[in-house]
């Protein structure tokens, strides 16, 4: 198999760019939200984060179809369900930015009826994110568990990344359930993500024939 340097450096910008779409589009809403009754004068604020959150989702498909021909290799089936669970991640992230969308349609937010669908709103992103990480730790535990022995990465990355992202999964469940440890188990998940973006843009994927 051969999987080109701009392949792998493709697939690592990839892993990368999404926490800069996702933090900087969450930071642009969140600001909004702390002050709801400047809404209607920050919407072109609000609506640039939203739009931010979904660049997030079509990179993270990037992800899965750049994934897929150095799964395809071990396991067409873990290829296949690894682009479905991607796919899944980014229209829960989307269901997410949907919610938020919907405050600027409340109006004056200063009114009881209206801060209480605000929060709802809200919180019902919250709720899809955790959805979209648990979803995305499941499938890449299982993805990265298949390469492992892999001869087109180090041995080492397979496993760290199986064990990140189910710890990933298990916070995201806490977290829907009330239990503020997401933060704690979203950690290693997220660090390997960042590292397996440094290690494919600057060493790539071994190329096996």
């Amino acid at each position: 198999m051969l999987i080109t340097r701009l392949h792998s450096r493709a697939l690592g910008a990839l892993f990368l760019l999404p926490f800069f779409a996702y933090g900087l589009g969450t930071a642009l809403v969140t600001s909004v939200l702390k002050q709801p009754e400047q809404l209607a004068g920050q919407r072109a604020l609000f609506v640039g984060g939203a739009l931010l959150l979904v660049l997030n989702s079509l990179m993270v498909v990037g992800i899965g179809v750049l994934f897929f021909p150095i799964l395809r290799e071990r396991s067409p089936g873990i290829a296949i369900a690894y682009v479905c669970t991607r796919v899944m991640e980014a229209l829960t992230f989307v269901v997410g930015v949907v919610f938020l969308l919907c405050i600027l349609q409340l109006g004056d937010s200063t009114t009881p009826e209206g801060g209480i669908l605000l929060k709802l709103f809200s919180q019902a992103n919250v709720w899809a994110y955790q959805l979209a990480m648990t979803i995305l730790g499941a499938g890449s535990a299982a993805a990265f568990l298949s390469l492992h022995r892999s001869p087109l990465l180090p041995a080492f990355l397979p496993l760290v990344g199986a064990v990140g992202y189910g710890l990933l999964s298990v916070g995201s469940v806490l977290e829907i359930f009330g239990l503020p440890y997401g933060m704690i188990f979203s950690g290693p998940g997220g660090l390997f993500e960042l590292f397996l973006g440094g290690w494919l843009i600057i060493r790539g994927v071994r190329t096996v024939t």
